[in-house]
């Protein structure tokens, strides 16, 4: 068993309506999967959508909700098509630094607007994943199915080959 850290608290922070039944079995699935090390919650900021609202309007309102949600002993991972990409190797490598620390992580996923300049500042590291745009929904499974991965190739399962 190479899991002998600490409890690591992992919050995905998002802006989304309430999730739709068919993401919500998706999480679960993978819920029941990762480590109970890893304790994962998830907090849905709605999304700001008055008529006529300026994209930075709808940038600073969203983040200022999103900023009111992280943790300030957290380590802030922001997910955005700009970020540095990463691989599934060298997001396990960052996860298992972060479970022998025992430091938290807050992953935010921006809105269709993507986040303001003051997200940007606030995080510690700016990821993508792809080049690719997803859906809120589905990056939120995808990023749940790279923590399941990653706890996996750090425990040396053969579900990542």
């Amino acid at each position: 068993n190479n899991f002998d850290f600490c409890l690591m608290k992992c919050k995905i922070l998002s802006i989304n309506h309430k999730s739709s039944d068919w993401e919500r079995k998706a999480l679960d699935f993978y819920l029941k999967q990762i480590p109970k090390i890893i304790k994962i919650s998830f907090v849905e900021v709605k999304p700001f959508t008055p008529k006529g609202s300026s994209e930075e309007m709808v940038l600073s309102k969203e983040s200022k909700e999103l900023i009111k949600q992280i943790n300030n002993d957290s380590y802030i991972i922001l997910w955005d098509r700009i970020g540095e990409p990463i691989s599934s190797i060298d997001f396990s490598v960052l996860l298992k630094k972060k479970l022998n620390g025992a430091e938290d992580i807050t992953f935010i996923i921006g809105g269709a607007q993507g986040v303001s300049k003051d997200i940007f500042r606030k995080a510690d590291l700016v990821l993508s994943a792809s080049s690719l745009t997803f859906p809120h929904k589905i990056f939120k499974i995808l990023l749940m199915e790279q923590i399941f991965r990653a706890s996996s190739i750090i425990k040396n399962h053969p579900y990542h080959r």
